[in-house]
């Protein structure tokens, strides 16, 4: 271990505030993405004959939510990893045993994810984390140099394969088959379509979006602490949350012409338009988190009511991501409550933040009595087993 990784992990202390409001808050723009899809606007669904209220809706959420809340969350989960790796470290965990737990980590949430996308959102992240835990987790056992390498030869890679998903995806989503993007529950096809998508989703997630290299950048972030003590990185936090946002936004922009009816670009040039809105989205989640670890240094000793909450959610993510999906899918889905056949991309919006309200209501009465999120204790009962 390097003594940046010691220094990230630090045992010793107590749980910072940050990481958990980020990962709460990323949790309603996740759902928010979600909803979209069950009310037929999908990322890049164009939306020139759409009502007004709906067009600004699809505008802000191109912007600052689409490709954005993913990437953070990301880079979250491979901060949070690389943390648990060097606490079992600290308290002197073989490596062996670490590798064994990262190992079953990620294979416990490829199963979950997979249970997730047959039963409910094919689009979900969960077993798409878990092949990433699987395929770079041995970078945290790694020499940092190592892992800088290996987030430039990832960088370069998806700056090949993402163009390349994203000219394939661009067809059916301005010819509108992206509006069926989630199966329903009645007939034989459908099932077989959520069997096939669970399959594909993952392997489709880690090509054309850059997983694997926010999972890396989670780990180098973890290894330099900016999350673990913000106040001593105060200024490069800044730059990152300024910077990266502002370039976040400046990528969005021509898929937001693009679904508004500015442009019409050919298949290519559509393709490679809608990859740079998917690559500047690594800047925007690392933005992103830059940005609320800066909100949860100001917030740590005093976070009120609000922020508690949120965090309690954060600290019961995966319980409260499956919670969240569930329900929006259930007010949303056509099979189900059918919402999402009458509201716009609005309505499905304001139905999201309905489902997230909810949920915290749910997350403060757990931290309140000390409950961890049911999901969460079982995941970490079989990992440990």
């Amino acid at each position: 271990m390097t003594r940046e990784t010691e220094r990230a992990g630090r045992p010793d202390t107590g749980r910072m505030l940050a990481p958990d409001l980020a990962r709460g808050a990323m949790l309603l723009l996740i759902v928010m993405a979600y909803a979209g899809v069950y009310a037929g606007v999908p990322f890049g669904t164009p939306m020139t004959d759409a009502a007004a209220v709906d067009r600004v809706a699809a505008v802000l959420t191109t912007l600052l939510l689409d490709n954005r809340a993913f990437p953070m969350f990301a880079i979250l989960f491979g901060y949070g990893l690389a943390w648990s790796v060097v606490r079992r470290r600290g308290r002197g965990v073989p490596e062996a045993d670490c590798r064994r737990l990262v190992r079953r980590r990620g294979l416990f949430l490829v199963l979950f994810g997979l249970v997730h996308a047959i039963l409910v959102f094919p689009g979900e992240i969960l077993a798409s984390y878990g092949l990433a835990a699987l395929l770079t987790g041995g970078l945290l056992f790694r020499p940092d140099r190592t892992v800088r390498r290996a987030a430039l030869g990832l960088a370069a890679a998806y700056a090949l394969t993402v163009p390349v998903g994203m000219i394939g995806l661009w067809s059916p989503t301005v010819s509108g088959a992206a509006a069926e993007a989630v199966p329903g529950y009645t007939t034989a096809a459908d099932w077989i379509s959520r069997i096939v998508g669970a399959a594909v989703g993952p392997l489709y997630i880690g090509f054309a979006y850059p997983l694997l290299l926010l999972v890396v950048l989670g780990y180098l972030a973890a290894r330099a602490g900016l999350l673990d003590d913000p106040a001593a990185h105060r200024r490069t936090l800044a730059r990152i949350a300024v910077g990266g946002i502002a370039v976040s936004v400046l990528g969005a922009l021509p898929v937001v012409l693009i679904i508004t009816g500015g442009i019409t670009p050919g298949g290519v040039a559509g393709g490679l338009l809608f990859a740079l809105q998917v690559l500047t989205g690594v800047a925007g989640g690392a933005g992103y988190a830059a940005a609320f670890a800066l909100l949860g240094l100001r917030l740590q000793d005093r976070p009120g009511p609000v922020a508690s909450a949120v965090a309690a959610m954060g600290r019961r993510s995966l319980t409260f991501y499956l919670l969240n999906s569930v329900l929006v899918a259930i007010v949303l889905h056509p099979d189900l409550g059918g919402v999402g056949r009458y509201v716009g991309n609005t309505g499905a919006l304001l139905a999201a933040v309905a489902v997230w309200l909810v949920s915290l209501l749910l997350a403060a009465r757990f931290e309140a009595v000390g409950r961890p999120g049911p999901v969460d204790a079982l995941m970490r009962r079989l990992v440990s087993r």
